[in-house]
């Protein structure tokens, strides 16, 4: 699948049981915790709790709170409920995702379970800008540094398009 940075996968409405692309960024540390232990609903965020996912890659930059490693994933929605107000969100104990329809474009979603994630693959910025990395606060792995290949390693088998 090609994605390029720019290019959005927004759904034009939103149907219960729809499969749509979406984007989550985090730090090169927590890009390996996952890739072991798959991800992990959040206890609360801003329409809730959940994963969160763009629409876009890009638009993971500045909804991001890590940043340097990037997770493309297949997503079924399940019951959705369409919000354009983040306050919408407090309503939805009966759905499974919350799509918030953005009025600038930079649409974003939370699902409640990961097992509402067909498939995934992380992506490795090779070539960290440390300094950003540190002002944002992201931790170094146990070797110090922001990058080790774990693409060839036992971390990562599997989680290219695990189903």
């Amino acid at each position: 699948m090609y994605h390029s940075g720019n290019t959005r996968y927004p759904p034009e409405q939103t149907e219960d049981n729809q499969t749509v692309v979406g984007f989550h960024q985090t730090s090169h540390k927590f890009a390996s915790l996952i890739a072991q232990d798959n991800l992990r609903a959040s206890s609360a965020g801003w329409i809730g709790p959940g994963i969160y996912f763009a629409t876009s890659l890009n638009h993971t930059e500045f909804k991001a709170n890590q940043f340097g490693a990037y997770i493309c994933a297949k997503v079924n929605l399940g019951k959705t409920k369409r919000i354009t107000d983040p306050k919408e969100w407090r309503s939805s104990e009966r759905y499974d995702t919350i799509y918030y329809a953005h009025p600038l474009g930079a649409d974003e979603f939370c699902v409640h379970t990961s097992a509402q994630i067909h498939s995934w693959i992380i992506v490795i910025n090779q070539d960290p800008n440390e300094q950003l990395l540190e002002e944002k606060n992201n931790e170094r792995l146990e070797s110090g540094k922001y990058v080790e290949d774990y693409v060839e390693d036992q971390v990562y088998r599997g989680c290219l398009f695990q189903v």
